[in-house]
């Protein structure tokens, strides 16, 4: 797979078109945000518009009827009925996981970010783009590119090799240490983040023991940071 810089986002992936205009509809929650992008893309030659939803089953509906070959989404927690829920995208991706989404966001947030690339969508861009970054990015991800940051992308490889790497030689599938009853609760917990004397109190144990199995765990999984315990929950 090939990697590519443009306008300071990491991008992979051919990026190369058919030539023929790029098929998109536009969700958002809020009318001024597809009034905006429509009249960006208005006079785009190489980009064209099929429909605009405001709803989440509107946006399944119109994803059925016009089978855009990219989904603008613009990302909006605030409310629960939003098309643009990160909950939303999620299902809108595995309802039809040949569509590229493309989502839009107020301000970089890591996490959300990386959860985002994980559950497949192609490309992110912040609120402030410029027409030319919206058209590039429509592009890429139309060509079977993803367009997200470099410290998104390295994270997600890194993660990947961190699973590669548990892997026995010869083998598919991965080698999954056995752990005690114990041990998988400690993990859990240490994985979302409580300290040990947190731990300790929620399962009524010593810190010291918490230490001790906390030890062999990360023996077994063989990592030595307990944030990377997140990547087994």
């Amino acid at each position: 797979m090939n990697i590519h810089l443009r306008k300071n986002r990491p991008v992979f992936g051919s990026g190369e078109g058919s030539g023929e205009p790029v098929s998109v509809l536009i969700v958002s929650a809020h009318p001024l945000m597809i009034k905006g992008i429509t009249g960006m893309l208005a006079n785009a030659s190489s980009v064209k518009v099929l429909g605009q939803s405001m709803g989440r089953v509107e946006m399944i509906l119109k994803i059925y009827e016009t089978d855009p070959a990219v989904v603008i989404i613009n990302n909006d927690d605030k409310y629960i009925d939003s098309p643009g829920t990160l909950e939303s995208i999620r299902s809108a991706i595995s309802e039809f996981p040949h569509v590229n989404v493309l989502t839009i966001i107020k301000a970089h947030d890591f996490d959300k970010e990386l959860t985002m690339l994980k559950i497949g969508v192609k490309g992110l861009l912040l609120e402030n783009f410029e027409q030319e970054t919206l058209i590039d990015a429509i592009h890429y991800v139309a060509s079977g590119g993803l367009w997200h940051r470099r410290e998104i992308m390295e994270k997600f490889i890194s993660d990947q090799l961190f699973f590669y790497k548990s892997r026995e030689p010869g083998k598919d599938e991965f080698s999954i240490p056995s752990f005690t009853k114990r041990e998988l609760e400690i993990m859990q917990l240490a994985g979302k983040g409580k300290k040990n004397r947190e731990i300790a109190a929620e399962l009524y144990i010593s810190e010291k023991t918490v230490k001790h199995h906390l030890s062999k765990i990360f023996k077994k999984l063989n990592i030595n940071k307990r944030t990377h315990l997140k990547n087994f929950l």
